[in-house]
Parts: structure tokens; sequence; C-alpha cells
């Protein structure tokens, strides 16, 4: 069976199992139905604000609904994962909040972040990490919200090496040059601030989107999602170059 004819067998099953509690985690031809549920969440948090529905946010939240039929004999990979899905959320919604005045979707993502605070399938025993979903402008002098180097992905197939390795790179190579302008974009809100004003609300999303993206392609790295992997870098390094654009590098 080919991944694309697997991944729409399991993609289905997801669907069928929303809101059910199930007590096992299905796969299909190897592929557990909490990582095609990651990847079709994934693909819903990717898209531009701009173009962001509340047909959008209603998926979300549905997903969100499901998301419990997904936590029985998760392995470590499965609570990483998880984990980097949970912070790339609360980015998303604090990217929208950033981006969107209309009070439907503020509502909408009012509910989106009391969901995503009870998800439980990232921490074992409950012990969650706070989570912000307000808009944070980026401070100086800190560090980027994200990794700088991807994550470690144990027992690769040996014909799936080479991809790996050349992700690896370019998560790497995307990722120094997200957080230079980050910090570019720190510094400009700050000297911004003392005039009482602020970086303008797609520079904002932008800068909010990285930790976001690069959360997701962790994400799809330890799922094995190559194609993934690339997708989300790609989004970055176009949010990369809009930014510095405008705060420079």
């Amino acid at each position: 069976m080919s991944q694309k004819v697997m991944r729409i067998a399991a993609s289905l099953l997801v669907l069928t199992c929303l809101g059910a509690q199930a007590q096992i985690v299905p796969r299909v031809g190897g592929i557990s139905a909490g990582s095609v549920w990651r990847g079709n969440l994934g693909g819903i948090l990717g898209q531009q604000p701009s173009r962001v529905t509340m047909d959008d946010l209603g998926r979300f939240d549905q997903y969100l609904v499901g998301a419990g039929a997904y936590c029985s004999a998760l392995t470590a990979a499965d609570y990483a994962a998880n984990r980097l899905m949970m912070r790339s959320m609360a980015a998303y919604v604090r990217t929208m909040n950033a981006y969107t005045s209309n009070a439907q979707m503020r509502s909408s993502l009012g509910r989106l972040s009391t969901r995503i605070s009870a998800f439980p399938c990232a921490w074992v025993g409950g012990q969650a990490e706070p989570l912000t979903f307000e808009p944070v402008p980026p401070p100086v002098a800190a560090e980027p919200p994200f990794s700088l180097t991807p994550p470690d992905v144990a027992n690769v197939p040996a014909a799936d090496k080479e991809t790996f390795s050349d992700l690896q790179a370019r998560y790497t190579v995307d990722a120094k040059r997200a957080a230079s302008t980050w910090k570019s974009a720190g510094e400009m809100n700050a000297r911004l601030a003392s005039q009482h004003a602020s970086l303008n609300a797609d520079t904002a999303a932008a800068v909010a989107r990285f930790q976001l993206l690069f959360g997701l392609a962790a994400g799809s790295m330890l799922d094995r999602r190559w194609d993934e992997v690339l997708e989300h870098l790609q989004a970055v390094e176009a949010e990369t170059a809009k930014v510095a654009k405008v705060v420079g590098r």
C-alpha cells in the first residue's frame, strides 16, 4: 500500500473517531491515528492569518473535541510531538489574536484557548506548562521561542536517511536566520514603542508564526512526515523573508 493511500485511509479513520473515547490508538498501515490527527491539524494551523475563516476555527475546535480519543498507548515520541503541537496551537491563537479584531473570531479564539489548556495528551501525569494566548511583542535581548536545532528522530529507515539529513540541515539554517530576524523585530518594536507605536499587524503576525511553523516542522519530523516538514520550513522561510524586509537582518 502506498504512503498516500495509507494516509488517506488513516485520515478517514481519524474523522470517524472524532469525539469518541477510544481505548487504543488505532493504526493504519503502521501510521498511528494520533500522527494523522496532528498532520491534519497542522494543515489548519499552517494557514495564513488573512485566509482563516470561522469555518476553519470551527474545524480546529472539532479536532480538539476529539483529541481524547488519541491519548491512550502513547509512545515517548507521541508525547514529544503532542507537546510541540500544543505549543504550536497556542502560538496559532496568539498569532490570530494579534491579527484580527473581529469580535466573533476573538470569541472563538477564547474558547479554543480553554480547550488547548485542557489538552490531555502532552504531559505524563498532567504536569502541563503555562501557555500564553495573548499577543506578546518580541522582547529585546531574549532567546527566540523556538528551538534552533531539529529534534532527534530514532530509527529512521535507511531509505529516508538522506531526506531526513537534508531536512535537519535546512531546519538548522532556517532557524538561525529566523532567530536573527526575530531579534531584529524585537529591537525595532522597542524603538517604535518609545514613539507610542508598534509593528504593523502583518509583520507582528509573521513574527508570531515563527514559533508556530518551527513547532509544526519539528512535530512532523517526529512523525516522519517528511513532505509536511518541507512545507512548514518553506512557509517559515517565506515569513522570515517578509519580516526581514521590514526590520532588516
